[in-house]
């Protein structure tokens, strides 16, 4: 080899052996998190969703057996068979068998004694109960009298279905006895007395007259010319004139000017004189 290399080699060692070495500071790993896969990610949500979708079932069963047994105690109720059963008669009646123990002992404590249309007897068991106690067509026309008379409105339909079977075919047979009155908003049928004693006979000239003006956006006064030219006219009578009495004002009394008495020197009243009358002749 050339020295004058090898010179060279051992001046460069030289130089790099004197130059300061500074060292880089060592970097701490971070750990590194994982994120669960999206196979995990779904397995887990679909286990709640099971969980949730366990519930549904149970829920919905329950109030389905609610449903069903209030229909079929409805149904007895039309039928004129009115004695009360208790839960597992009637589970046995409606065949519902295979109904949980959970849902037997809810619709005991829970539903059955809360529900509206089922009434509770003293020894725990339980019979339908209607809106109305009315079971034949005489109680049926009773009761639309009895709310005519004392103002208590209409009864709907609905209501009258669950008291007594064949509840159109009955209302139909009152003919124009009763009125009825379809609402706007849910469309159900109110059934009203129709009280005859009120009708009224009304000439057909006047119901030609009045259905023949259209009164919309037409003034009151004009209204009132119009019938004054067809000569109707309002009824008007003599009016008593009303004169208010003139009472005494409060705490106002007539006095009375009495004579004195005199109640003193009572024993000395035989020699005591008057002298009044000699002062006036003075």
């Amino acid at each position: 080899m050339d020295p004058s290399l090898l010179k060279e080699r051992e001046a460069f060692l030289k130089r790099a052996r004197a130059l300061p070495v500074v060292e880089k500071p060592r970097m701490t790993p971070q750990p590194v998190e994982v994120s669960p896969s999206p196979l995990r990610r779904t397995a887990s949500s679909s286990a709640a969703d099971m969980r949730s979708l366990d519930l549904r079932p149970q829920l919905q069963g329950r109030f389905a057996v609610l449903s069903k047994i209030v229909k079929y105690m409805k149904q007895r109720h039309l039928e004129r068979d009115t004695h009360p059963l208790s839960v597992e008669e009637i589970l046995e009646e409606t065949m519902l068998h295979d109904t949980p123990q959970s849902t037997i002992r809810w619709l005991e404590d829970e539903a059955l004694p809360n529900n509206p249309k089922i009434r509770v007897t003293p020894d725990r068991k339980f019979v339908f109960r209607p809106r109305y106690d009315i079971r034949t067509r005489q109680d049926l026309y009773q009761l639309l009298k009895r709310h005519e008379l004392k103002g208590l409105g209409g009864v709907y339909l609905d209501d009258i279905a669950e008291c007594i079977p064949d509840a159109e075919k009955v209302v139909n047979g009152f003919g124009d006895h009763v009125i009825r009155i379809v609402t706007p908003h849910d469309k159900k049928t109110i059934l009203f007395y129709n009280d005859k004693t009120f009708d009224l006979n009304i000439d057909e000239v006047f119901k030609q007259q009045w259905r023949a003006v259209s009164v919309e956006g037409i003034h009151e006064s004009k209204i009132e010319e119009y019938l004054k030219r067809n000569g109707i006219s309002s009824m008007s009578g003599d009016r008593k004139t009303f004169i208010p009495t003139q009472r005494k004002k409060p705490g106002q009394r007539r006095i009375v000017q009495r004579p004195v008495k005199l109640k003193d020197n009572e024993h000395v009243e035989d020699i005591i004189e008057d002298f009044s009358d000699k002062l006036n002749k003075k």
